[in-house]
């Protein structure tokens, strides 16, 4: 309609300068991330385990709940998840607060758990589906399970975890320091 642009103009956002530190920082964060992949990759390899972004999620989110594996227990049954239930139907990976909501799909805000407890759960932060101790879920036991869990996941257990991920700038500000990370990555290359 108006024929070929005579230019272009990329707007980034990003955080000028990074510094060396900062540099630092990301990148132990960026080998530390590929180094777990890499040791799901071969767990599930020796499991015979198809590779997939599931799979490796669901096995790091396995391994999270508890650093000896005869503990690792669904943060809402109670109930064991050995590693022959863990790539079956049995066990999903579950948003703890509703990604719906929140659009926020980082492992920080994911745990594995039983299907039936997914279901139970619904739209529903963890204190808001199960915090008046529904019957078979009992709130105090939940909140003794996740104690092992990384404090970045624990918080989402609280009463107020809703109200405190929309305070700490919610989607707009994931959004604007995703965009900055981006930002910083390809600045590199430019």
């Amino acid at each position: 309609l108006y024929g070929r642009p005579t230019e272009i103009i990329l707007e980034i956002a990003r955080d000028l300068p990074l510094g060396a530190d900062g540099k630092r920082d990301l990148q132990k964060l960026q080998k530390k991330n590929l180094e777990n992949n890499e040791r799901a990759r071969q767990e599930l390899e020796k499991l015979n385990v198809i590779d997939s972004r599931e799979s490796r999620q669901k096995f790091q989110l396995w391994e999270q709940l508890s650093s000896d594996p005869t503990e690792r227990f669904c943060p809402f049954t109670g109930k064991m998840i050995g590693l022959p239930d863990l790539f079956s139907s049995k066990i999903e990976i579950e948003h703890l607060l509703p990604y719906s909501k929140t659009l926020d799909d980082s492992l920080s805000n994911k745990t594995i758990c039983f299907a039936e407890a997914n279901r139970e759960k619904g739209n529903r932060s963890p204190f808001e589906a199960f915090g008046n101790s529904p019957e078979s879920y009992v709130w105090e036991e939940i909140l003794q399970r996740v104690q092992n869990l990384p404090y970045g996941k624990r918080w989402r257990f609280l009463p107020d975890a809703m109200k405190r991920f929309e305070k700490e700038g919610g989607f707009l500000e994931r959004q604007l320091n995703d965009t900055r990370y981006i930002s910083r990555y390809t600045s590199q290359y430019l």
